[in-house]
């Protein structure tokens, strides 16, 4: 069967359901369905195309795709247990896989614990506001009601994520044990809130990294490579007693375990995957005898993190959040301060400052002034520090330690801080899936970077119509190993338009979005989608 007559009949197929309703059911099961085709007039597709859009489209310059997913649910009599399974594949041209499962886990909750194995999508831990959009007609529509991280997230997304994680990927299957939303803290009486997670999981493209780097004999690609993320943040304040709520935490991410090749001599590396080696994620360790000396001596695997902190002024006709975040890798600027050894093992304490940082504002909008006008934000990106230039460790030759080039997303054995091609970090720093060398490293992790977004509905003119426009302005600089002979920029403009009528069961979203750059290309794209949910059985 032609590949474009399939998508057709999936998607008429679900559009056909009728909504069954089976009374007194205490479960339901929902289903959606969603069209997508991007065409560009350019070398790649623009970034706005592929930035934090979990890792569905393509970079490359034109692609379209059919996804479809089933969700079944429900609660048990006392309320406190809640249960749901989540399907979600999708068909493809143009993308590094025609086929491939987008998200497919089970979870069941218990209060507010929740245990999830599977593959399913996570977003940036710099959270979107949960004013946006209240009380809006476009929310009521049943797609954003349903199935928000079908339209909803995409409307309200200005950020230009987060410097650890943002959501630019595939989802990556894990076992993950989290409090997802603030819970207060005993004893606080409201004013300390808490959420976290702890997850194990398993990168889940060997294939597609030794097919993209066939013609590359040095650039490493992996195979088996295990996941561990954890995360910890509190909430200080009560809006209803004091205008002004801090939030603060830390999240860290390892890439550990698997084997490493490379095409030219075969296996480089194989890394070990015992308990020991699980905990020595968890607790950040130096490697066993069993891995290369050099992880030995630093931390076992691929390990990095960020620091966050926001402060929230609450008002009656708007909130203003302002944060920040920091990345580290390894202990490298975990803090303000290292230890710093000589060629004697003498020790000595050097303080730096923290220079590579994520900082932005976000004013929401609650009041009748403007009102198609929900948010404004702008950001600010840094990452041109990473410790400085040098590396070297103490020896005969050169006494003292310099700890430096932390090379952002890249590392010495593993082929980066990347799934599917698409960074896992900030997209900012562009990811291997716009390389042209069959190389899998991060070509710049030095820039600066401005981005600026705003969105709103035109509800106020009698229109189901929901917009997000963002401005982005990028300098790079390659990286502190292979750096740009010449600077390279980039400015992205995306300008993404929702038709989404209230209580409908359908919307409709054009994007067009324009990169102008001597780093990605000229780039002149549109993206247009359609979404249909329903209600199978249950409410």
């Amino acid at each position: 069967m032609p590949f474009n007559r399939l998508h057709i009949l999936l998607f008429a197929a679900l559009f056909a359901c009728t909504r069954l309703v089976y009374a007194q059911s205490s479960s339901y099961m929902n289903y959606f369905a969603e069209l997508s085709a991007v065409a560009t007039d350019g070398k790649n597709a623009p970034y706005w195309l592929t930035a934090n859009r979990q890792g569905i489209t393509s970079a490359e310059k034109s692609s379209y795709y059919g996804r479809y997913g089933l969700e079944y649910g429900g609660k048990f009599s006392n309320n406190k247990f809640g249960y749901k399974l989540l399907g979600d594949i999708v068909t493809a041209h143009n993308n590094n896989a025609d086929f491939f499962v987008q998200q497919l886990y089970g979870e069941i909750s218990w209060c507010w614990l929740t245990l999830s194995v599977g593959s399913k999508e996570h977003f940036s831990e710099t959270r979107i506001h949960p004013t946006q959009f209240t009380g809006s007609d476009i929310i009521a529509n049943n797609v954003n009601s349903l199935f928000p991280n079908l339209g909803y997230n995409r409307l309200t997304m200005l950020s230009s994520g987060g410097m650890t994680y943002s959501g630019n990927s595939r989802p990556i299957p894990q076992i993950r044990l989290e409090i997802p939303e603030y819970i207060p803290f005993p004893w606080t009486k409201g004013w300390l809130k808490v959420r976290g997670h702890i997850a194990y999981g398993r990168f889940t493209d060997d294939n597609f990294q030794k097919k993209f780097t066939e013609g590359n004999d040095i650039t490493i690609y992996g195979k088996n490579i295990l996941y561990h993320s954890k995360a910890g943040f509190i909430e200080i304040g009560k809006a209803e007693k004091f205008p002004l709520l801090f939030e603060g935490g830390l999240e860290m991410y390892t890439q550990f375990g698997g084997d490493l090749y490379t095409h030219g001599e075969g296996l480089k590396v194989s890394m070990p995957t015992t308990l020991a080696d699980y905990w020595r994620a968890f607790i950040p360790l130096g490697g066993s005898d069993d891995t290369p000396t050099v992880e030995q001596t630093n931390i076992s695997g691929n390990m990095m993190g960020s620091w966050h902190a926001a402060f929230t002024v609450p008002t009656k006709n708007m909130d203003i959040r302002v944060y920040g975040e920091h990345m580290f890798e390894d202990f490298s600027q975990l803090f303000f301060f290292e230890y710093q050894s000589d060629r004697h093992g003498d020790r000595n304490i050097i303080y730096y400052p923290w220079k590579d940082m994520l900082y932005g504002i976000r004013v929401t909008n609650k009041s009748n002034i403007l009102p198609f006008i929900s948010a404004v934000q702008y950001e600010y990106l840094t990452t041109k520090d990473q410790s400085g230039a040098l590396y070297h460790d103490p020896s005969d030759r050169f006494s003292e330690q310099m700890d430096g080039v932390d090379n952002y997303y890249n590392h010495g054995f593993y082929p980066g801080w990347h799934h599917w091609g698409m960074g896992m970090g900030n997209p900012l720093i562009i990811s291997p899936a716009y390389n042209d060398n069959s190389s899998l490293k991060f070509r710049s992790n030095r820039l600066i970077a401005h981005n600026a977004g705003i969105n709103g509905t035109l509800e106020s003119l009698k229109l189901p119509l929901a917009y997000r426009l963002q401005y982005t302005y990028s300098e790079n600089w390659g990286t502190h190993i292979n750096p740009f002979e010449t600077k390279r920029y980039s400015t992205s403009l995306l300008g993404e338009f929702t038709y989404a009528p209230k209580d409908c069961s359908w919307l409709g979203s054009i994007a067009i979005a324009y990169d102008k750059s001597n780093f990605i290309g000229n780039n002149l794209g549109v993206m247009f989608t359609i979404s249909k949910v329903g209600e199978i059985f249950g409410k």
